[in-house]
C-alpha cells in the first residue's frame, strides 16, 4: 500500500475529507476576516465591495471548485465499478457513493457560508 492510498476514491478516509476541507475553509475564512479587520480594515463606506470580501469570496470559490472536483472524481469512480460484484469492490463503491454525496453537501455548506461576503460589509 502506497503512502497516498488514503487519497484513492474508494478509501474510507474519503468519507471525512470533504468536511475536513470545509472546516479548514471555515476557520481560515472567519479567522482571516478577524485578523484582516484588526490589521488593515477596509473602508466601511464601500459596503461589501472591498478587497477583503473579494478575496474571501475568491477563496470560497476555490474551495467549492475543489470539493466539486472531488465529488466528480468519486462519482466517476463509482460508475467505473458498477459492473463489478465482488464484496471488496462493493465496499469501495459504497464509500465512493457516500463520499460523493458528502462532498456535495460540503460544497453547498461552503457556498452558504461564503454568500454573506457578497452582501455584508466586513469589519462592521
Amino acid at each position: 500500500m502506497s503512502k497516498s492510498a488514503w487519497f484513492a476514491p474508494g478509501h474510507p478516509a474519503q468519507l471525512v475529507v470533504g468536511f475536513i476541507i470545509w472546516s479548514v475553509w471555515f476557520i481560515a475564512m472567519y479567522g482571516g476576516l478577524s485578523v484582516a479587520c484588526q490589521r488593515a480594515p477596509p473602508e466601511i463606506g464601500r459596503g461589501p465591495y472591498t478587497w477583503l470580501n473579494g478575496g474571501l469570496f475568491a477563496f470560497t470559490l476555490l474551495v467549492i471548485a475543489l470539493l466539486l472536483f472531488l465529488a466528480w472524481r468519486s462519482g466517476r469512480y463509482c460508475a467505473s465499478l458498477r459492473q463489478a460484484s465482488e464484496a471488496a469492490v462493493a465496499l469501495e463503491r459504497f464509500v465512493g457513493y457516500v463520499s460523493t454525496v458528502l462532498y456535495l453537501i460540503a460544497a453547498v455548506a461552503t457556498l452558504a457560508g461564503g454568500l454573506p461576503v457578497l452582501v455584508l460589509s466586513p469589519c462592521s
